[in-house]
Parts: C-alpha cells; sequence; structure tokens
C-alpha cells in the first residue's frame, strides 16, 4: 500500500481502539499512532527506491514538529510529560536504541525485520524506556501496516528472522484496494474526530 494509505489506515485505527478523551490523547493518538503507521516502509530504500525511503523518513519528520508545535499551542502537556515520568539519560537511551533499530531496518530487505513482530517488539522497548505513555499508540499503527501490507501479493516476514513469509495475494500495492481503504480511512477519521469534538463540547 502507499504511504498515504499507511498513514490513514493507521490514523484511523489508532483513534478507533484508543478512543482519546482530551487533546493530549487526540495528539498523542494521531502522532505516535501515524509514526508507528508509516515508519515500516523505511526499508524500501534496500530494495526499491531510495526516494520512498526519504519521503517516509520526512512525513515522520513533519509528524514530529507538528505534535510539538500543536502540544506547545494546545497546551496539551505531551512533552512535559514524558519529561515528568522519565529522566534525561532514560530518554536518551530509548531515543538511540529507537534510531538504532531504524538505522539497522533501513538495511534489510523490504517487507522483513521493519514488518516484523521482532522489530515491533525492540521499537516498543525502546519507547517503554523513553515515553511509556507512547507504547500502545505506536503499536496499533505498525500493527495496522502489517495488517493491511497482508493484502499484498509480496510477502511479509511477520516471523522475521525466519525466511517464511506471509500474503493473502488479494491486490497490487497500488490499486483497486489501495484507494478503497484510503477512502473508508479518510472518512472512519473524519468521523471520530467529529466524536471527539462532539465529546469535548458536552
Amino acid at each position: 500500500m502507499t504511504g498515504e494509505t499507511h498513514l490513514t489506515v493507521g490514523v484511523a485505527a489508532v483513534v478507533a481502539v484508543t478512543q482519546p478523551k482530551n487533546i493530549r490523547e487526540l495528539l498523542m493518538a494521531v502522532g505516535v499512532g501515524a509514526v508507528g503507521a508509516v515508519i515500516s516502509d523505511i526499508d524500501v530504500g534496500s530494495s526499491q527506491s531510495r526516494k520512498e525511503a526519504d519521503k517516509i523518513i520526512a512525513m515522520i519528520g513533519v509528524l514530529a514538529v507538528a505534535v510539538f508545535l500543536a502540544d506547545h499551542y494546545l497546551k496539551a502537556g505531551i512533552f512535559t510529560r514524558m519529561m515528568a515520568s522519565r529522566g534525561a539519560p532514560e530518554i536518551v537511551i530509548g531515543a538511540l536504541i529507537f534510531l538504532s533499530v531504524s538505522v539497522f531496518g533501513m538495511e534489510k530487505p523490504h517487507r522483513s525485520f521493519m514488518h516484523s513482530l521482532l522489530g515491533l517488539l525492540l521499537l516498543e522497548i525502546s519507547l517503554e524506556i523513553m515515553f511509556p505513555a507512547a507504547v500502545p499508540y505506536f503499536a496499533v499503527g505498525f500493527l495496522s501496516h502489517i495488517a493491511i501490507d497482508l493484502l499484498n501479493k509480496k510477502k511479509v516476514r511477520i516471523l522475521y528472522p525466519l525466511e517464511w513469509g506471509l500474503s493473502f495475494d488479494l491486490c497490487s500495492a497500488k490499486g483497486l484496494i489501495n484507494r478503497v481503504l484510503l477512502s473508508l480511512a479518510t472518512a472512519c477519521v473524519m468521523l471520530e474526530i467529529f466524536r471527539f469534538v462532539k465529546n469535548i463540547l458536552n
């Protein structure tokens, strides 16, 4: 599936599963969930185009900046909570582990390590060290990526390092199903945000 579809499906899944009750939780769901939903495809540079991997990395950077600005201006307290729950050493160690796992994954074949339960586990460990509150949002986003990639024709090595992979062989990465998923996920995100605003106003 395309990066836009992974991003939108991931956000829709995270918001639906976590049901944010305030601005901080909504920003966490959208920001962290979106990163979890797209980070798997940083490995495309090892098997396809370097531009695609760069696009994913840029997308993650934009998401991080957007969440930081929204957190600051809406006074959601995400980064304040992060600093309060963990000291500087834990945050640095967690960030270094996260980056190391990501760099390792970039050099692996597409739909292998960065699409596996092992990859998810290692990234989740880094988040647990750095900011435990982010763990469930990232997990749902990451798992949504694996789930819709299983619809494609190329096998996903979810049990990496085993060579075995799984594919339902239902569609191509950029075909009709990709467009349908993007449209449905967009509608779901809009409905969830409407529900959130309605609950806040009530």
